[in-house]
């Protein structure tokens, strides 16, 4: 019996094609997506619609310089025109998609080392039944998407208004949003930690796809770090958080202008005492997930 191919037609002849396959989908709205011209995000003008967008850098910031004159962008995402319970179609004429690109937009212009003039978006309407496949398709088609995947935070809603937050990947590049003053370091990683984590995550995107690609990306996202503090198990009566690096843990907090009162935080017992929890640990999916609303 042939068997369905996920994609585009292989070697056998006998395997049939599947249009609606996730490798040939990506294929396709990949595509599409580059078909699209780059426009100005500084410069863009309402429009109608929903649909997916990307995000592309073009300014002079060092550490994004290899991904000029590519089409790898740094930013992937969707808004939907909406559901209805009652099975009535969207309204197609609200501006979800200009709305959405907006918000980043005013996102970028707050950050301190970032400029909307340099980024240039492309968007590419479509219909909501093919919106959340299309999003997933072209995360697999850029992958790692570097605003998604390992510079987390950018596109996620502002967290709770407790300074114990911890400040996000994204924030940690790139500081200067009012809602991310507040916060804490990021938990995980310094700002030079980040910062070499993205640089690898470019080497990666500019690799050709393969098998090569594909084992240099898991072991990227399958690294250990050392953490520089967490907040206490829930059994811990003490509710103070614990801090493994108080050195980097000072200095990062210090280099985003927020006061951590001496107090507020506890030192880890030391692996002699025989109670230290363990200091390093994968960057799983609670440090990673970038939800939007």
């Amino acid at each position: 019996m042939p068997s369905l191919s996920t994609g585009a037609p292989s070697g056998d002849p006998h395997n049939r094609f599947n249009p609606l396959g996730l490798s040939q989908l990506s294929e396709n709205l990949r595509g599409a997506m580059e078909a699209r011209p780059k426009v100005a995000l500084a410069g863009l003008s309402q429009f109608a619609g929903a649909g997916l967008y990307a995000l592309y850098y073009r300014g002079g910031l060092p550490i994004y310089q290899d991904l000029h004159n590519t089409d790898i962008p740094l930013y992937v995402g969707k808004a939907e025109a909406g559901n209805s319970s009652y099975g009535d179609p969207p309204d197609e004429q609200k501006p979800k998609l200009y709305k959405r690109i907006d918000k980043h937009r005013t996102s970028i212009d707050e950050a301190t080392n970032l400029s909307a003039e340099d980024f240039d978006v492309r968007y590419l309407p479509l219909d909501d039944v093919w919106i959340v496949l299309g999003e997933r398709a072209l995360l697999r088609a850029y992958s790692p998407v570097l605003w998604n995947t390992l510079l987390t935070g950018f596109g996620a809603n502002p967290a709770g208004g407790a300074r114990t937050n911890p400040r996000s990947f994204w924030d940690t590049l790139h500081p200067g949003r009012p809602r991310a003053a507040k916060y804490w370091c990021n938990r995980l990683l310094t700002r030079y930690e980040v910062e070499a984590r993205v640089r690898e995550g470019i080497a990666v995107s500019l690799m050709p796809p393969g098998a090569e690609r594909d084992q240099a990306l898991t072991q990227l996202r399958s690294r250990r770090y050392q953490r520089v503090w967490s907040l206490p198990p829930r059994k811990d009566k003490n509710r103070r958080p614990i801090v493994y690096r108080p050195d980097a843990f000072r200095e990062e907090n210090t280099a985003f202008q927020v006061f951590v009162e001496p107090g507020a935080w506890r030192a880890t017992p030391t692996p002699e005492d025989g109670t230290a929890e363990a200091m390093a640990e994968e960057i799983d999916d609670g440090e990673t997930e970038d939800v939007e609303e």
